[in-house]
């Protein structure tokens, strides 16, 4: 299988195409179906396999076939919650390569700095957000971003995000979100904290899990 299998837009055949890749991995062939089909998604896969392109390229593509409805402020449509700063870096820089010809706006936000560039970049809105759920929550109080708009949700390394200490503002993130909306899980154990979050989270979810792969070599987005 190559990744024009997938029914991906041209443009986002070619910039996998730039990172090098050409055969999806195990995960990537897949999520990726049934998560272009709007479905609900817990994926189970170590490191390395290549999560985060089986969730980016849906989200971008999705994005691309349906349109924002004004030319003025983005409306945030998608929000891919991450455990570390670390992380949050890798995963948006993977969605703004793909982003940049469809045009559209990926911000990254996560604590630890100065919270006013990130309230400025976000004037204007933006397509996706990739944060940390407590800098997400700053800048909820702050009024800098609405999620009334969130159509598509990714919970990243989910197992870690519990083990961090992030359930309670976890939940506060959940409680602002459409009830409506796309709901993809990736984690990389069967913690029992995951699973009592996917049963609480997903709506009908296909059940993917992939042991360890050994193929690409490891980047940012095999990972």
């Amino acid at each position: 299988m190559n990744f024009s299998d997938l029914h991906l837009s041209p443009a986002l055949q070619h910039a996998v195409a730039d990172m090098g890749l050409h055969t999806p991995t195990p995960i990537q062939a897949e999520a990726i179906p049934p998560a272009l089909q709007g479905r609900d998604l817990w994926a189970t896969a170590p490191t390395g396999s290549g999560k985060t392109l089986a969730f980016a390229l849906p989200l971008v593509q999705q994005h691309v076939l349906q349109p924002r409805q004004t030319n003025f402020r983005r409306p945030i449509r998608s929000l891919v919650l991450v455990p570390t700063r670390e992380l949050a870096v890798q995963v948006g820089g993977v969605l703004t390569h793909l982003s940049y010809k469809p045009g559209l706006k990926v911000a990254v936000v996560f604590g630890g700095v100065s919270i006013n560039p990130q309230m400025m970049d976000l004037r204007g809105g933006a397509d996706m957000v990739v944060a940390t759920p407590g800098r997400l929550l700053d800048l909820v109080d702050h009024n800098a971003v609405s999620l009334k708009d969130v159509q598509h949700l990714v919970l990243d390394e989910a197992d870690r995000l519990l083990d961090l200490g992030f359930a309670d503002e976890l939940q506060r993130v959940l409680a602002l979100l459409p009830a409506k909306r796309q709901t993809l899980l990736f984690s990389a154990t069967f913690a029992p904290e995951v699973e009592a979050l996917a049963a609480n989270l997903l709506r009908d979810p296909v059940r993917i899990t992939v042991e360890a792969f050994e193929g690409h070599k490891p980047d940012i987005s095999q990972r």
